[in-house]
Parts: structure tokens; sequence; C-alpha cells
């Protein structure tokens, strides 16, 4: 233990092993020449009483085991390495891979990172303590478990790379077992010095006769090759109507195609891939057959499922690089290594994004590919929840680039020349999620029952074009089955992100959530100042050409357009949808990196109908308005209303009250609005909400119920003659609410503008 030609980290190592409670014994076997040294350790097992006796478990696990640690030169920033008994049986899981041919004994799979990370971390005592948990474990065939799951075959040196989707792979593990030939696409990367690496990609849904394979390759480049090839899967067939399990867990050892065959014969369909290998191999000899990478993939089935996933099927991956002349038919050859990466599929989305794999692609449609639109798809369908429709007219102009999210091709004069919606349908493709898409503006898709008809089964309908119009239209058209819809874009010359999600039935629907957003941002200085003092600038595209919009920079478009694309993936991944409706407000801070959001969820509009004209009151209105009655009892109350007038719907929405000034008149017979300081409330109310709230008209209540009077009447015919839109008389009383609009008719607007001209 004094021995000076040992490092003091390995002392220091070799005095903690002495301390600790599951080692028996240390033994220093001394320096080797390659500055490594060497000591046996005694690790006692607490095997149970029946086993104790005779001093072994039935895995062949003794309750002394002798272990050879191997620390190396530049311990402990080099890993040591463990060395169990040469005659210990390797069929047990968790053993490092180590090729047949250098020898050594079975090494124990301790930690599935560096070793070294975990002294580290721990200390050598924490490697230590996983030593002993895994003899113990294997001592009570506990390495592998249910609990834990089946540890695939590990395999320290990867040769190449095959690219697949494992779910579909999986399916191909049929009860009568076979051996599927698969179309595959693969590159050859030439790393100099005789060494290269292939990266195969596998194409389950193209089924090979090998007889009349179509295998090429071509260069890229010096150094690269692109060709097509085949791929062998083979799955073992059912045994006595039951699948074939296969229980025993082996190190990867594979070296040969013979190695290989005795693989096959362990996972019992060697008879399956011999005959497959065979053919290949005599139309290889025969000049028949293209020389090609040609992998070879078992499906083993194991007892349970495997880590980290809730198939119980393995998938064993290798490589033949096929030459021609080769000696494949004597079962002569090399066999590389392969480790498996996942294809890009909607699982694979999902796992990487941290979403639950097993939940439904809800169907749901975007409105608009534009700049916003197309981030919101594609963040979307990186988390396996792209749009399933869209719809939009425009083309892909060169100056969509600055801001889109799909890149312009670099052969392609002017980028893409086609529509917005088809090079966006191209683009989710690549991410197996192709929507179907509608070349055409929304107004018409949404003015037949057909065009209706195909979005009514969608869980939501996302408009991103800004337009107000088509809110509007949207949210009051009649709808025989609506979907939800939703509103996302940008405000503010591109400083805020605005989102809003209808309620149940369209209540409230988006022009009532945006009557609402104006009432919330003018109440917040900073918010008001960046959304209503903001306007569209004219930036040129070309000669003579011009285009109304927000000039901003992509990453900060980006940076909000993310959070919205949250906002819909949320919303997506509820299992149900709220009744009400929600708005949600991110702006940028004075930094120019920070951001805030906040949410609000809005209630259903209480709807009064009459005719053709509907008034749409936020139930916070309701509340405040009830109150004023209680407090006024056995007395006529009012005050001023304030919203907006929706043109396209023939609708006031109702979210704000101005209070009756102080020179108003209360009594049992009527309610007379004063005017003292009312001129300065509306004018506060215009600058705050830069115009986008007004005054619709007035309220009062009546204590019985009753519509409108003939006092109403008047009063409502002289407001009128005072604004450009229908003036609003609304009416509470004890059973709910009634109103009265009265607008400047033809005839009265014409005497009115004659008088005018007269002046």
């Amino acid at each position: 233990m004094a021995d000076a030609s040992i490092a003091p980290a390995v002392l220091r190592a070799l005095r903690i092993s002495t301390a600790h409670p599951a080692v028996r014994a240390v033994r220093v076997e001394g320096s080797h020449e390659d500055g490594s040294v060497w000591a046996e350790l005694d690790i006692a097992q607490e095997l149970p009483s029946a086993w104790r006796v005779a001093g072994v478990s039935p895995s062949g696990v003794r309750s002394i085991e002798s272990v050879t640690i191997r620390f190396p030169s530049d311990f402990p920033r080099g890993s040591p390495r463990a060395f169990l008994r040469a005659d210990f049986d390797r069929t047990h899981p968790h053993l490092l891979p180590v090729p047949k041919s250098l020898g050594l004994p079975p090494q124990p799979c301790v930690v599935q990172a560096f070793p070294s990370e975990l002294i580290q971390a721990r200390g050598f005592s924490g490697y230590l303590d996983q030593l002993a948990d895994w003899l113990d474990k294997a001592a009570m065939l506990q390495l592998n478990n249910p609990q834990h799951g089946w540890e695939p075959v590990r395999r320290n040196r990867v040769d190449d790379e095959i690219i697949l989707d494992p779910d579909v792979i999986r399916e191909l593990a049929v009860p009568s077992g076979e051996c599927v030939v698969v179309a595959t696409d693969y590159l050859r990367f030439d790393l100099g010095d005789g060494k290269r690496m292939m990266r195969v990609a596998l194409n389950p849904a193209v089924r090979v006769d090998p007889a009349k394979a179509q295998c090429s390759e071509s260069k890229v480049s010096e150094t690269t090759a692109r060709g097509r090839g085949i791929a062998l899967v083979v799955s073992a067939p059912d045994s006595d109507g039951a699948p074939t399990v296969i229980d025993t867990a082996v190190p990867e050892d594979v070296e040969t195609v013979e190695d290989l065959m005795h693989r096959a014969t362990l996972y019992r369909c060697a008879q399956i891939l011999r005959a497959k290998l065979d053919h290949i191999a005599f139309r290889l000899d025969q000049g028949r057959f293209q020389a090609c990478p040609l992998p070879v993939i078992f499906l083993v089935r194991r007892p349970f499922a495997l880590v980290g996933s809730t198939s119980s099927i393995e998938i064993c991956p290798y490589l033949l690089d096929l030459e021609p002349g080769g000696d494949l038919l004597r079962g002569i050859g090399h066999v590389r290594l392969c480790g498996v990466r996942d294809d890009i599929s909607v699982n694979l989305l999902r796992r990487a994004s941290g979403d639950p794999v097993e939940a439904d692609r809800p169907r749901w449609a975007l409105l608009g590919c534009g700049s916003v639109g197309s981030k919101i798809a594609v963040h979307a369908a990186r988390r396996g929840l792209g749009p399933t429709d869209m719809v939009d007219r425009a083309t892909m102009a060169p100056h969509n680039y600055a801001r889109h999210a799909l890149l312009p091709e670099p052969d392609v004069r002017g980028g893409a020349m086609a529509y917005k919606a088809q090079v966006l349908a191209h683009t989710l493709l690549g991410f197996r999620q192709e929507p179907r898409f509608e070349i055409g503006s929304v107004e018409e898709l949404c003015a037949s029952a057909e065009g209706r008809a195909e979005l009514g089964d969608c869980r939501l309908v996302v408009n991103t074009t800004g337009s107000s119009l088509l809110r509007e239209v949207v949210s009051f058209r009649e709808w025989e089955a609506r979907p939800r819809f939703a509103d996302a874009h940008l405000l503010g010359a591109g400083s805020v992100a605005y989102a809003a999600f209808e309620g149940v039935n369209g209540n409230p629907n988006l022009s009532d959530l945006a009557a609402e957003s104006y009432r919330i941002l003018a109440k917040d200085e900073g918010l008001r100042s960046s959304v209503f003092s903001a306007e569209a600038q004219a930036i040129d595209i070309g000669q003579g050409c011009g285009a109304l919009t927000f000039p901003m920079p992509d990453d900060r478009l980006s940076a909000l357009a993310a959070g919205l694309a949250q906002t819909v993936c949320g919303y997506l991944r509820r299992d149900e949808a709220p009744e009400q409706g929600t708005l949600h407000v991110g702006h940028i801070l004075s930094d120019g990196l920070s951001q805030s959001w906040t949410s609000a969820e809005i209630e259903p509009r209480i709807v009064v109908r009459s005719g053709a004209v509907e008034v749409r009151i936020s139930p916070r209105v309701d509340s405040e308005i009830r109150a004023a009655i209680a407090a006024r009892p056995g007395v006529e109350t009012g005050g001023v209303i304030v919203g907006r007038y929706s043109q396209v719907g023939e609708a006031f929405q109702i979210v704000d009250l101005l209070p009756a000034p102080p020179d108003s008149v209360f009594s049992a017979e009527r309610f007379v609005l004063g005017v003292q300081g009312l001129r300065q409330s509306v004018r506060q109310l215009l600058e705050e909400s830069g115009g986008s709230l007004y005054v619709l008209g007035t309220w009062h209540n009546h204590l019985v119920p009753s519509g409108p009077s003939a006092l109403d009447a008047a009063t409502a015919a002289r407001l009128a003659l005072r604004q450009f839109f229908p003036v609003l008389m609304l009416i509470a009383h004890p059973d709910g609410y009634s109103f009265l609009s009265a607008e400047l008719g033809a005839q009265a607007f014409s005497a009115l503008a004659i008088e005018r001209v007269t002046e």
C-alpha cells in the first residue's frame, strides 16, 4: 500500500476501498508499464440465507466476488475499469461490450456515463456503491426488471448509424416471422486512413425484391457518396401460438458474419436470415447485385418493456458493407456495429419536446401562412402538433423571406415561386405532418356552407392574418357547426404579441375579445403607448412597389411568435377546452430582450337581440350596473356605456362604463344624464384607447320590467344626430335588459346635409 510508484489519488481510492462496508479485502497487484495500477477487491453480497450456505446464488454470483480494478495513469481524470472473474456468466445484462478477440474478462456496466464523472460527483465510495449494487442485483437477477425496464444491448463502439421510425419498424415483427427487405437511402463518408462511416435511412413503406433491387451509388464530393440500397429486418416466428420471447441478455461481441448467425440463432431467426443472405450473396457473386451497405436488423421481443419505452421489442442493428466478389456465401466478412437514430416522426418530435407521445394529433386550421402564421406552424410541427388545414391566397414574394419561417431555395431565383400555403405544406411534410391546404381567401371559404363544413371538425381555427375585417366576418358569420376560433398576431410595430381564444359557441367571439383587449391595453400606460400610437409604415419592395407593414427584424418577430406558438400548442394540449374565452398579451421590455406576458379569462357575453341588432354585455359591466342600481333603491339611475360597434355584425359590444356626472337627476320617474365633467371623461377615454373604445350611448334602469318609453325614443333620436353610427340606449330592469337603437336615417341625413350646405 505504501508503494512510492502509486499516485496519491490511487492510494486515496485504495484507502477508501478498505473502509467500504461491502469490501472485505484489498490486494494491490502493482504498477504496469503503461502507468496503470491494478488492485483486486473482495466484495461481499448479502445473499438470502438459503443460498448463503452454498456461497453462491442460482445466477452464479458468489457471496464473495473478486473484482479487479484498473486505475489508469491519469486517474481520477481517467475512468477506472472493473473486471469480473473470467468465468463469470456473460448472460447477465449490463455488461460492457467487449470484442471476443481481445480475450478480456467480462466488465460490469456500473454507470451509464463515464465512471470518472460519478467519482467526481460522489467520490470513489460512490463508485464502489454502484459496483456493490450491481453485484447484488446480479445475484438476485434484478439487473433487468419490469420496474426499471429491459436494458438494450450496450455498444461502446458504433461504426455506422441507422435512421428509422421505431414504431413503424416494430410493426414488421409479425407472428409468422419474416425477413422483410426494405429500401434504404444512405451516405458513405470517407474518414481517411481507410476508415469510413455510413448513415443509412430505412424506408419501410417500400418493400424490395432482392432480385429486382435497384441499388446505386454516386459521388457527392471527394469524401462523400450517396446511394440507394436495401436492408433486412428479421423477426422470429411465434412459438406454440405465442410470441417468441428472448429473455437472455448477452453483451455485444458480434464481429463477423459467423458471429451474426450465432446471434440470429439466439434470437431464433437464423433460418429465415440465412435464406435471404444466401440469395443476396449468390447474386452478388454473379455480379447481378450492386454492392452496397446492407443493414441487418433483428427485432427481438423481450420479457417486458425496454427502458424509456412502452414496447418490449428491442431493435438490434448491424451492417454488412458488401463488396464485389466477397465471401458472404461462406459466412466470411466483417460486421459493423450500428447505433439507431429515430427518424423524424410525430412521436420523436413529441418525445424531444417533452410532450405526451400517446396523445392524438388534434385537427386544427391555420388561416394565413405569412410570417407569424408560418412560425407558429413550424413551432407547432416541431412538437408534433402541426396544423392539419391551412388557408392562404398569397404567393411567396422575395421580401417575405426577411421574416418568414421558410428558407429561400438557393437554386430558384426569387426564393420559391409558389403559394405560401403550398410551400409551407411542403415543409411540414418533412415533419411527417402534411396538411391539407386551400389556395384562396378565408372570406370566400367561410361564405359557403361547403367551405364552413371543411373547418367544422377542427378543434381550433387560428387566424394569423391580423385582419380586423376577417376577425369580424368569422365572429358574426352564421356557422352550422362552429369550431373554436383564435387570433394570433403582433401589435404595436411588432413589439406586442396578441392571442385570443373564443369561448364555447363563439361566446365571447374574437370581436368581443378584441374589444376587451382594448380596455385592458388602455389601462396599461406602457402597452397603450406601444399599441395605439404605432402605425404601419410603407416599405419599398421594388421600384413602383410598396407594402404596408411594420418594419422589424426577424429575431424580434420570432421571439414573440414563439410565445404565440406556446399559447396555441398549450390550448391544443388541453384535455378540455375552457368554457370562457382567454386573452394573452406579451411585449418586449425596454432592454429589447426580456418579455412580459399576461393572461386574462373573459367570461361569455350577456346577449340581447332585437331584429338584426344585438347588444353584447360584459358580465363585469352587468355587475357594475346592478351594483349602481342597488346603491339607489327606488329611483332610476344610469350612466354612459363604453365599447365598440361592429358594423359587420350589427352588434354593440359593451366593455366599460362611465359614471353618471354629479349633476345628473335621479328620481322614481326618470333619470336625466348630467354633463358636468362628461366631456373631459370622454376625451380621456379616446386618448387612452387611441380611439379604439368610444361612447356607444347611455344606460338607465326601469323599476319594473318594461321596454323603452316614449321619452327614451325621443332621447335616442336626439342623440343619433350627434354620432356617425347607431346610438344605443340600454335599459336595465329586474328581469334583464332591453334596448333601443337609433341611427340617422336617409331622409334626415339629406335634410341635415342641405342645412349644412346652406349654412
